[in-house]
């Protein structure tokens, strides 16, 4: 069994709701099939990456805009932004993959190597199709943030901020 990492930049920073794609079952009255492995993933820490966050879209289920990663990268390192890692197995990756769907996340982004696993997310080009987040979706993220990173909240704020 090959394992990668996954990195996350939205919703998926925060466990609780990682887990139900991995797992199956329910998230904010939403329900997920999860994937056939349901290992539980490894958190590995954070990093920076260089590319930047913003978000675009329509979701129904949040209502607004969703995280995406820039699909090119971005130069000024004030606006890297912060990912989670979690050790998966491929198959686990490809499951995500196909859950987090629509076809929005269209582009896999490699984005190096840890400890010998190669380290990779996916994202959408979608910069011509900005929306800001709703309010519901902004506190899964901090919360994500704040399990992720430790930041008080004033540092979550300031982080967030850069990218809304």
């Amino acid at each position: 069994m090959k394992h990668i990492i996954y990195t996350a930049y939205g919703s998926n920073l925060l466990k609780e709701r990682f887990l139900v794609y991995i797992k199956g079952g329910y998230y904010q009255s939403r329900y997920h099939s999860g994937c056939l492995d349901k290992t539980e993933p490894e958190s590995l820490g954070w990093m920076y990456v260089p590319y930047r966050l913003y978000f675009a879209k329509d979701s129904s289920s949040w209502g607004g805009g969703v995280a995406f990663l820039a699909c090119e990268k971005e130069p000024n390192s004030e606006y890297h932004a912060i990912v989670r890692l979690w050790k998966i197995t491929e198959e686990q990756f490809e499951c995500l993959h196909k859950q987090e769907g629509k076809g929005w996340y269209h582009k896999i982004l490699i984005l190096g190597k840890k400890d010998g696993l190669t380290i990779k997310t996916f994202t959408g080009c979608w910069m011509n199709n900005i929306n800001l987040p709703s309010e519901e979706y902004l506190d899964v993220i901090k919360k994500g943030l704040k399990e992720t990173t430790g930041w008080t909240d004033q540092e979550i704020e300031k982080y967030l901020c850069k990218f809304i």
